[in-house]
């Protein structure tokens, strides 16, 4: 496995056992995850799957490593597109990392293979609003207002300092 080519890091005012119930509970899932349910029952080697409000399967995978609350890894492999079905498997990571009161997720995403950007464009997008969707829904109890999801605009260009025009 190359080393991650996705590093998210969010920190969270929540114990480390509701952080790490909140990543491995359908319930709780459905709440900040793009109303994905994960359900698996977390033995290493055993597969995991995040459904979609409509039935179909978005990912599935194999439970690499589980060590609550510390530790959960696991394949990644993108089913509800055609075209992602060809690609190969991820690796995602989410490390919890207790700080007195506070925990950091450390969530990763490594590839075997060097893919193209544009199928590394939804995770660049998607675990952003994830991890602000479950920081939001563990600290305050209510889940995030779900968004539309389209890329980020590009910054307008900073006025040059010489003409006081964008660059």
């Amino acid at each position: 496995m190359t080393d991650p080519e996705a590093i998210y890091v969010i920190y969270i005012a929540a114990p480390p056992a509701k952080v790490w119930a909140a990543l491995t509970g359908g319930e709780f899932t459905k709440q900040y995850f793009f109303g994905r349910r994960i359900e698996s029952d977390w033995k290493v080697g055993s597969p995991f799957a995040l459904w979609m409000e409509d039935g179909r399967i978005d990912v599935n995978g194999r439970v690499l490593e589980y060590d609550p609350p510390r530790r959960l890894t696991m394949t990644w492999h993108v089913e509800w597109l055609e075209e992602f079905r060809k690609l190969p498997d991820a690796i995602v990571s989410y490390q919890i990392d207790a700080l007195g009161e506070v925990v950091r997720l450390t969530v990763t995403e490594s590839h075997d293979e060097s893919l193209p950007d544009k199928y590394k464009e939804g995770g660049r997008h998607g675990w952003p609003v994830i991890l602000c969707g479950l920081k939001t829904l563990l600290e305050t109890g209510r889940a995030m207002p779900r968004i539309e999801m389209r890329p980020p605009t590009s910054p307008s260009p900073r006025p040059s300092p010489a003409t006081g025009r964008g660059s």
